[in-house]
């Protein structure tokens, strides 16, 4: 296994498909992830021209594109493998409740790289949405925890599906994970010329489902009634495929993960590494969007002293493109202005054995609010594992507070928000050591 890792890595390090690229990571490994792009790709080429077609929010809507893919592959094995040695040490995965699902120190690398590579290649559209539930009045049903409910069949009792609307920006996005576990199954025979077993197929596919907790159904990792209800939603997008493409069917068999405790722990493990791999995403200034296009955040029109994401955001110059065209809704000015500032993330294990998840902020000071909205993205996908607890140490590469500490407590404000809202995960500050010591 260390050996496809050391390949699989080598190889989407370089970000290339050259010939010295596969002198270097090995041929036969080497051929393995060349495939896997080679069926993954069109999808996201796909998904540009969706994003520029779209009348909503589609064309400023951050990069899903190849070389994020690529990140999140990098990205994904890097958690991963904190999450495994904290197996290892006990620090993690001592979940033995009756329908709990701990988290297992056994990655498949292999399958876990190929789910990265094809992750967001439902940002395409073209496929499925499943079929809100709603009330005479149009509006959303919900349920006892507050979830969107859904409509199904009465004949076979499966979620009702309907094809998706590619202008329709906000369903694509909505159900982008569905569809890129679609699309592995889709190309079933593909990825097993690349030398996968159905077994792993599968797993890249509910894996992909599975990275996004809202329409995946997976709030929780550990808990094996979000699984079953994941394993609904695919088994559902399965037959509506097969009804539209009599002879192209596709399967997916959910009895290997339900049969076997020991693969839902590494499902869960692996979903829970991609989670955390496409969230740790390196921006910085002028950050690239779905479109191609850059936006750009006038950092010196932010009012960081705002105090709300709103105020911070009050006449702010937030631009796209090479016409500097407004960027309109207070969602997305948010987003940029926030992950604009987080240059940095990596997931390891510290000396005591604690899996720590580091982010690292360009600037403390600058829309603290609007960034912070941005690092409880983070925080979320950590707390996906219900039963687990971790750490997200937040570095600052600047921090110039004024006299009256405002951002410093804008900080510890926040640290206090987010233990009420994400209690199994622990904020560290840089001041903390200085209070240690």
């Amino acid at each position: 296994m260390k050996k496809y890792l050391v390949c699989f890595l080598a190889f989407l390090i370089l970000l290339c498909c050259s010939a010295a690229a596969e002198e270097t990571a090995g041929e036969e490994y080497a051929e393995i992830a060349g495939t896997v792009r080679a069926l993954a790709w069109p999808y996201y080429e796909a998904a540009i021209e969706v994003a520029r077609s779209s009348p909503d929010y589609g064309r400023d809507f951050t990069d899903h594109k190849t070389a994020h893919a690529d990140m999140v592959a990098v990205k994904s094995v890097e958690a991963a493998e904190a999450v495994a040695e904290g197996v290892r040490r006990g620090t993690l995965g001592a979940s033995q409740e009756e329908g709990r699902v701990a988290l297992s120190a056994d990655i498949d690398y292999p399958a876990l790289i190929g789910a990265a590579l094809f992750h967001d290649t439902g940002m395409c559209g073209s496929g499925y949405a499943l079929t809100e539930a709603t009330d005479e009045d149009g509006s959303s049903l919900l349920d006892e925890n507050g979830r969107q409910k859904y409509v199904r069949n009465g004949e076979n009792g499966l979620y009702a599906m309907h094809a998706e609307d590619n202008l329709n920006f906000f369903e694509v996005r909505t159900y982008h994970s569905l569809n890129s576990a679609l699309y592995v199954l889709v190309n079933r025979d593909g990825l097993r010329e690349a030398g996968y077993r159905d077994a792993q197929i599968d797993l890249m596919a509910a894996a992909c489902m599975a990275h996004s907790k809202s329409s995946s159904g997976v709030r929780d990792l550990n808990s094996r009634a979000d699984w079953a209800e994941c394993f609904d939603r695919i088994d559902a997008c399965v037959a509506a495929w097969n009804a539209d493409h009599p002879k192209e069917g596709i399967s997916f068999d959910r009895t290997v993960f339900e049969s076997d405790d020991s693969l839902l722990s590494v499902l869960a493990t692996e979903t829970l590494a991609l989670r955390v791999g496409d969230v740790s995403r390196d921006s910085g200034p002028d950050a690239e969007v779905q479109t191609g296009e850059k936006v750009h955040v006038d950092r010196s029109t932010l009012n960081d002293r705002g105090g709300t994401v709103g105020a911070e955001l009050e006449g702010a110059v937030i631009t796209i493109g090479v016409d500097n065209d407004d960027v309109p809704g207070l969602k997305g000015r948010q987003v940029h202005a926030g992950e604009q500032n987080i240059v940095e993330n990596h997931t390891y294990v510290d000396d005591s054995g604690l899996v720590v998840h580091e982010i690292t902020i360009a600037d403390g000071c600058s829309a603290p609010r609007c960034t912070q909205e941005s690092v409880n993205d983070h925080l979320g996908e950590f707390y996906s594992a219900r039963d687990e607890r971790f750490t997200v140490r937040i570095v600052f590469l600047s921090f110039e507070d004024g006299s009256d500490g405002y951002f410093r407590d804008a900080w510890e404000d926040y640290r206090v928000q987010a233990d009420q809202d994400y209690p199994t995960v622990e904020i560290q500050y840089p001041w903390d050591e200085e209070v240690s010591e």
